[in-house]
């Protein structure tokens, strides 16, 4: 009989829970390489609107510190949304860890006790054919003291 793992179905799930740690990475990876490239595209916008507030001699001066207010505001949202996706990203790569050791627990557990079942079915066969050479002697001891038995009768 083959060894069955009693716990597989939450080896499974947690091996699908390692797997769906590394997918959670690879989206908050995503956004944080998508929030750098937008924060320089928004430097970019600033330095742009400060550039054309200069060279028009300032004439729409409340227009563009409205303007760069506005970028601003804008620019500082993607830093703290930078900074978030990175707390983010720590905290995901600690569950990832966590699940990774209850899945590497669990896989020594597994492998324990199907080591432990294999001990145990060679020590069951190896008892078996112990009883049937025990067996096979016992008969054979039998065989050979009816055979003496008869050949003492036949001498008599």
């Amino acid at each position: 009989m083959a060894f069955k793992f009693k716990l597989e179905k939450i080896l499974r799930m947690r091996h699908e829970a390692v797997q769906e740690m590394l997918a959670k990475i690879q989206e908050i990876e995503k956004k944080i390489s998508e929030t750098r490239v937008n924060i320089k595209l928004k430097h970019a916008q600033i330095k742009t609107n400060q550039e054309e507030m200069v060279e028009t001699n300032y004439q729409f001066a409340e227009a563009y510190l409205r303007i760069l207010k506005k970028l601003n505001k804008e620019f500082e949202k993607l830093h703290e949304n930078l900074a978030q996706y990175k707390k983010d990203r720590v905290q995901a790569q600690k569950d990832l860890l966590d699940a990774r050791m209850k899945a590497e627990a669990l896989e020594k557990l597994k492998e324990k006790q199907a080591e432990e079942y294999y001990e145990e079915e060679n020590r069951i066969e190896q008892l078996e054919t112990d009883e049937k050479v025990s067996l096979k002697f016992a008969t054979e001891m039998l065989k050979r003291q009816q055979e003496e038995e008869e050949d003492d009768e036949a001498w008599l």
